[in-house]
């Protein structure tokens, strides 16, 4: 009886030590939840709450790896305690915020970043952050992407993103960035990846890109740049692709992209390019694809190709070129021809003539279907310049072809068939044109003689002030009587 006795009570004295073991923890996780310190931001329910977070892999504190979170309820302070509640998942390797109220987010929350040592993945949108502070994402060693898009970022503090060992790839589209400074990258030895597209990018500091020096990719694609010089690119030595499409760029000075050694690709369609140096492109050796559709280039300068011997896709359509002669293109003519290849001429205005004669023998040798389908589309326009003078008077007459026929038996001229045949609009297909009909330009006769003229200059003393002749016509400006005065004049103020 004893013994059973001693039982029992034995028995009632471990339950109640259970319960006392938990109720404590429990009364202590009520305060500092109330103080949100260990709240699970995997399993916020209160909504009062500013943050809600959806964590795929599991909801349990300190096991979630993944998580998406929802910012509400406008203008989350920077110390709210909502922020400490990440440190309930430590173990967190993707974390995305997505606002949903403007001005609900105006900053990067970097104290709450650095409970997440673990952290690859950081994903910021549609919130209205002014600018990204100094050290933003400091002490994330292990981060590997950084995505802040459609922000309203206008601009990027030095050190914005700095000492990230581990960071592949920034994402900074569709903000207001105005301008990139020399040291908002910096300690990013891994970076290969950098995206500026649809901001309002007008100026580039020389060596913004210094400490970026293993980039790989860099979009610039729809700015407001409009000048480069050869220290915008410095430190990009393996840079392998360039994207300045939609900016406003109008010249290409000589040496402008010298420090990128190893580009592969660099796109230049639908700026304002007018003028392009001769040595625009020198240095670049292993660059393969260059696009310069939709400018305003009326002609490219010679030997423009001979430093990128090994470009095989060129894009010139849709500007204002009247010629491009087997020259500009010979020395990467070659590289034209295999499939893989392309070159696009459509939409210019190049002069019919002979010029455009090595067009018709690449058309046939090409296995490229993109350049032949490109070739056949080229235009050229009649000029009257070049033409036979025996037409110009034609045309200029409106004779019939009887009349062309008695000029060609009366004057010995022989007037070509797709001259007669030119159409009202001057515009032709140019392989709708024998080549052999197509007129070669006759250069402009060159004169070396001057034009006679006095300009001798010979002051006498200090009051006097020179005097200065020029040639006089005079026939038409006096009498003889006039010319030996003149003459008399002369020697009396020159003897």
């Amino acid at each position: 009886m004893e013994h059973r006795l001693a039982t029992v009570y034995l028995t009632m004295i471990l339950v109640f030590a259970n319960e006392m073991s938990t109720a404590v923890p429990a009364e202590n996780k009520r305060r500092k939840e109330k103080n949100g310190f260990q709240k699970n931001i995997c399993d916020v329910s209160d909504r009062e709450s500013k943050v809600h977070c959806y964590c795929e892999n599991t909801r349990e504190p300190r096991n979630a790896t993944k998580a998406e979170c929802w910012v509400f309820n406008g203008g989350i302070p920077r110390d709210d305690p909502i922020w400490k509640s990440f440190a309930s998942q430590p173990l967190l390797q993707s974390l995305s915020f997505n606002v949903r109220v403007d001005g609900a987010m105006n900053y990067v929350p970097t104290k709450p970043l650095q409970y997440l040592q673990r952290l690859k993945h950081i994903n910021i949108k549609y919130g209205n952050i002014a600018n990204v502070s100094s050290y933003a994402f400091a002490n994330l060693t292990n981060l590997k992407e950084a995505t802040l898009t459609s922000n309203q970022i206008e601009a990027l503090k030095p050190y914005a993103f700095a000492h990230l060992p581990n960071l592949t790839v920034i994402n900074l589209e569709e903000n207001t960035i105005l301008e990139i400074g020399r040291d908002t990258f910096f300690d990013v030895p891994k970076l290969q990846k950098l995206m500026f597209t649809k901001n309002n990018i007008s100026y580039i500091n020389d060596g913004a890109f210094q400490h970026t020096f293993n980039l790989l990719e860099l979009d610039l694609n729809r700015n407001s740049i409009f000048s480069l010089n050869r220290h915008t690119f410095d430190g990009l030595a393996n840079l392998r692709k360039l994207d300045l499409r939609r900016n406003h760029i109008y010249n290409l000075t000589e040496f402008t992209f010298a420090e990128l050694w190893n580009l592969q690709e660099l796109l230049l369609s639908y700026n304002d390019i007018k003028y392009v140096s001769a040595r625009a492109f020198d240095g670049l050796s292993q660059l393969r694809k260059l696009s310069l559709d939709n400018n305003n280039l009326a002609s490219i300068p010679a030997d423009l190709f001979a430093g990128v011997r090994g470009l095989s896709v060129l894009d010139l359509s849709s500007n204002h070129l009247h010629k491009i002669t087997y020259d500009d293109i010979k020395p990467i003519l070659d590289n034209l021809k295999p499939s893989n290849s392309s070159l696009q001429l459509e939409g210019n205005k190049f002069i019919c003539d002979c010029r455009l004669k090595w067009m018709y023998t690449l058309r046939d040798e090409t296995d490229s279907k993109s350049t032949k389908d490109s070739l056949l589309k080229v235009t050229c326009q009649d000029d009257e310049r070049i033409v036979t003078s025996a037409f110009n008077r034609l045309e200029n007459r409106g004779e019939s072809n009887i009349a062309i026929k008695n000029i060609e038996e009366n004057e010995g001229v022989k007037v070509n068939k797709d001259i007669k045949n030119k159409s009202k609009s001057g515009i032709r297909n140019v392989f709708k044109i024998s080549p052999e009909s197509l007129p070669c330009p006759v250069p402009k006769p060159e004169t070396t003689k001057l034009p006679f003229v006095v300009d001798y200059v010979k002051p006498f003393d200090h009051n006097t002030r020179p005097l200065r002749f020029q040639e006089i016509n005079y026939a038409n400006k006096g009498t003889m009587v006039e010319c030996i005065f003149g003459s008399l004049l002369f020697l009396f103020y020159f003897t």
